[in-house]
């Protein structure tokens, strides 16, 4: 995928850009001027000032599902503060105890953080180019303040995409199926629509360590903790159709695979939705923390309907 230089003479300083492979939304992206390797843009273009965000809706479920998980997570960590101090009878231990829940939870996600800078290329201006302008241009229209960090990693045959944080950095990891021998997208919308979904989790808050740490009580209660993430991925989903609806078809990545994915009948596999229905699917789905491929196929096809999370 690159940005195709507008005919008739020198690209100016500040041009406006059309990413191919997307120019059937009639949609136009701003190039960073002069972008870092760092992936932070220093100069912001004059004309993206008066660029519009555009914002997508929360899965309905989303905020009653978090305040209930939040809730749950208070009761947890009342028990356990309880127990040390039934135990101890010391306050010493009991505030260590409390403590030691958001240290460890920032470890876990520090550690993550330092395996993809050690391991995986990141993606910038003169590595995977393409993809770094994919990143840039979905970042402002989100509203982030900066692109996150973006790297590959090879190695995986899930086609899956996944976005965390650290501290104040936000990154994301694409899989390196999704480029070809030469570093460009293979499906230069499907990838801009896995982009969007992914900086969606970020607009959206779900990669923040307070949020993360709010919920953390509720993974142990069956089903809870990972009902709420599949409505967050439905969010993210609104995301990516907001801003690239041309590569929806990227759902048909997780059934497919990334060589035969095309092979995949949209909407044969989103109509099951409605008909595959016995106790052990509902058992996997409730535990399940990412929709179903059916179910997320057909709230992508069926706008009037919003993903189904429990039933």
């Amino acid at each position: 995928m690159h940005h195709a230089t507008p005919t008739g003479g020198t690209v100016p300083a500040c041009s406006v850009h059309t990413i191919a492979g997307r120019a059937s939304a009639s949609r136009t992206h701003h190039a960073p001027r002069s972008a870092p390797l760092n992936g932070y843009v220093q100069e912001p273009c004059p004309e993206d000032a008066g660029d519009h965000v555009v914002l997508a809706d929360r899965h309905p479920w989303e905020s009653p599902l978090f305040a209930l998980c939040a809730a749950v997570s208070a009761v947890v960590v009342g028990a356990l503060l309880h127990l040390v101090w039934s135990v101890s009878g010391s306050p010493t231990w009991t505030a260590a105890a409390l403590g030691a829940v958001p240290l460890v939870c920032w470890w876990v996600r520090g550690l993550g953080y330092a395996r993809e800078r050690a391991e995986s290329p990141r993606i910038s201006p003169t590595q995977f180019p393409e993809a770094y302008r994919i990143v840039v241009s979905l970042a402002g229209e989100m509203g982030l303040t900066r692109p996150p960090e973006a790297y590959v990693r090879f190695g995986e045959p899930s086609p899956r995409a996944d976005a965390a944080g650290h501290g104040l950095r936000r990154y994301l990891i694409l899989p390196g199926s999704l480029f070809d021998e030469n570093g460009r997208p293979r499906d230069p919308d499907a990838t801009a629509f896995l982009v969007a979904h992914q900086i969606g989790h970020i607009a959206a808050g779900h990669t923040g360590f307070w949020q993360r740490l709010a919920t953390l009580g509720a993974e142990l209660v069956p089903g809870l903790g990972a009902s709420l993430a599949r409505t967050r991925e439905y969010t993210a989903d609104n995301h990516g159709l907001a801003h690239v609806p041309e590569g929806a078809h990227a759902v048909r990545l997780f059934a497919g695979g990334s060589h035969l994915y095309l092979r995949v009948n949209l909407g044969e596999m989103a109509a099951r939705a409605s008909v595959d229905r016995d106790p052990t699917l509902l058992v996997y789905h409730l535990l399940s923390r990412r929709p179903g491929n059916a179910r997320r196929m057909a709230a992508l096809r069926d706008r009037s309907r919003r993903g189904r999370v429990i039933i």
